[in-house]
């Protein structure tokens, strides 16, 4: 009897068991479906795939799909996904606008998805660029990007404010054919500087490039995934991290951490990449050590073509569940709101074109288009640039010095000895030379030379003399910078207090255009001087001098002192 009575008690907690698993597998499912909006829903409701199959008749007819326990495939057949975009384009005709880019090699529409609020002038909006360059295989790729799409007309509060910011291009499904078959795109890896190298073959990749061209973004954000082939597909997510290419991240680390305490903060974790592996980049001088090292080696990609070529910030981020993907980029997109620290607009940072930590050659312009276009000019021609700073640095003083021709290079900084330069100085014909020398007079040796000296970063081709000497023929001249450029001064003192600054031995005005502006962040004083192209088609040499000070005194360790007290 007590057998019967004890196998009647686990039948009973069995049947109860499986009740309670069906619920709650029956409640995560709603929520998921809720979670990700009614471009992944109408996908699963479809009667009808991409072939003329249901998503159960697809799984049943690929032996590689997976069946039972983890769930049919999930991903939404492209006419949905085309059905979905052309629907919003109706409902939102003002802030989208859904252009044909041209078509497949099996005759499928390329789509790009713009997005902006037309009430506010583009001229002040920055630019980004959202796409899904995997997708192809990894369609967790195209489904976040439609959901970030909906997020940004949803009406949402912050949705509103990037659309009157920014202008945001998306490209879903940029390889509509390889996104049917669940096939690895070769618009993603074969690129270089030029741009796909297989153009006449891949289409759908130049239909990328021209996007890029056109925009020429602030930010490039690359999402990637897996292929939704079964509903309980999951992976460790990540932000901004490419796992086989070190050279594919935002080259400011705090939006990688960024982006993940965003998703953190819902409940989705990331993985670090090289952080949680704790391996150490790979490089050529580590050959006999590549196994201790993070696999990932420097590649050009699509996305890397973007920062080559406009200085974009980029981002390749891993998205398994949708609600997190438009949580990491709904933080990236806010950063192109905000004013980042160490700049004095707001907007993506993407200004710094060359720098040594005490300066910087920065770009030009009040609003986010004259800055794009100063940044692109400056980033397109760093080769002609020659750039850097007094060594050794000095409470109190600063300089830098900027060359933007090889004459001025030769004649003016060949040798860089702080004597030598001052010497020929005092010869410039719209440079008052004496200034700059009674300024730096007594400048101190270092350790990094005998004498004072101008710790150069040097334009490409070196000087004429040695291009000579190698029977090289001198280039042509170039023409003068169009947009402006900016030098900026960065004290390592936050109450720092400007008492003389000068361009060139002169006094220079408070002026956001032709002048000086200054602001404090991160711990220092930022001092930014603006030279307008007016200046630049006169000018080639620029030396910014500046006396300041420091706001405070900092102590040195002096325990030594009192040894023998």
């Amino acid at each position: 009897m007590k057998s019967l009575e004890r196998l009647c008690f686990q039948v009973v907690v069995a049947a109860t068991f499986i009740v309670i698993v069906s619920r709650t597998t029956c409640l995560a499912a709603e929520k998921h479906r809720r979670a990700t909006g009614p471009a992944r829903i109408a996908a699963q409701e479809a009667a009808v795939g991409p072939e003329g199959a249901s998503p159960a008749d697809r799984a049943s007819r690929n032996p590689t799909s997976a069946t039972g326990w983890a769930g049919p495939p999930v991903w939404p057949p492209y006419e949905k996904l085309e059905a979905v975009l052309r629907l919003w384009a109706r409902q939102h005709p003002r802030t989208i606008k859904l252009e044909l880019l041209g078509r497949s090699r099996e005759g499928r529409p390329v789509y790009a998805v713009t997005l902006t609020d037309p009430a506010t002038d583009d001229e002040n909006k920055e630019h980004a660029l959202i796409t899904a360059l995997h997708s192809g295989l990894e369609r967790s790729a195209t489904t976040t990007v439609m959901a970030i799409i909906e997020w940004l007309v949803s009406g949402d509060r912050q949705a509103r404010e990037i659309l009157r910011h920014q202008m945001v291009v998306c490209l879903p499904v940029p390889d509509p054919d390889r996104y049917v078959k669940g096939e690895v795109s070769p618009l993603y890896g074969p690129w270089s500087a030029k741009g796909p190298l297989n153009p006449d073959k891949v289409p759908e990749a130049v239909y990328v490039q021209r996007v890029m061209d056109r925009l020429q973004p602030e930010l490039h954000a690359d999402i990637h995934g897996t292929n939704l082939e079964f509903e309980r597909y999951i992976m460790f997510e990540s932000s901004g991290t490419s796992y086989s290419n070190i050279a594919l991240r935002p080259y400011h680390r705090d939006i990688i951490r960024q982006m993940d305490a965003a998703a953190l903060a819902e409940g989705f974790p990331s993985d670090l990449g090289e952080s949680d592996a704790e391996r150490v980049f790979y490089g050529p001088g580590l050959a006999n050590m590549a196994r201790r090292c993070w696999p990932g080696q420097p590649r050009f990609y699509a996305a890397t073509y973007a920062y080559y070529h406009f200085h974009s910030i980029i981002s390749a981020s891993e998205v398994a569940w949708e609600q997190s993907g438009v949580l990491r980029h709904k933080r990236l997109l806010q950063i192109g709101n905000e004013r980042w620290p160490g700049e004095y607009y707001p907007g993506y940072p993407t200004r710094v074109i060359l720098s040594n930590t005490h300066a910087a050659l920065t770009a030009y312009g009040r609003t986010a288009a004259e800055r794009r276009r100063s940044r692109v000019e400056l980033w397109n021609r760093l080769d002609e640039f020659t750039f850097g700073t007094l060594d050794p640095a000095v409470e109190g003083k600063a300089v830098c010095v900027l060359a933007t021709s090889a004459a001025a290079d030769r004649h003016y900084l060949s040798d860089p000895t702080l004597e030598a330069v001052v010497a020929r100085l005092r010869k410039h014909p719209r440079i008052d030379g004496e200034a700059i020398a009674r300024f730096t007079a007594g400048w101190p040796a270092g350790q990094n030379h005998p004498k004072p000296w101008f710790l150069l970063q040097r334009r490409a081709d070196a000087t004429s003399d040695q291009a000579g000497r190698h029977g090289m023929s001198k280039p042509a001249t170039p023409p003068s910078i169009r947009h402006g450029l900016c030098l900026r001064l960065r004290l390592p003192y936050q109450r720092a207090r400007v008492i003389d600054l000068r361009l060139n031995g002169f006094r220079v005005k408070q002026s956001e255009v032709d002048g000086f502006i200054t602001w404090v962040a991160r711990g220092c004083t930022y001092i930014q001087i603006a030279i307008p192209p007016k200046r630049l088609r006169d000018d080639d040499l620029f030396v910014v001098t500046c006396q300041y000070d420091p706001g405070e005194t900092r102590r040195r360790w002096d325990t030594w002192r009192r040894l023998d007290d």
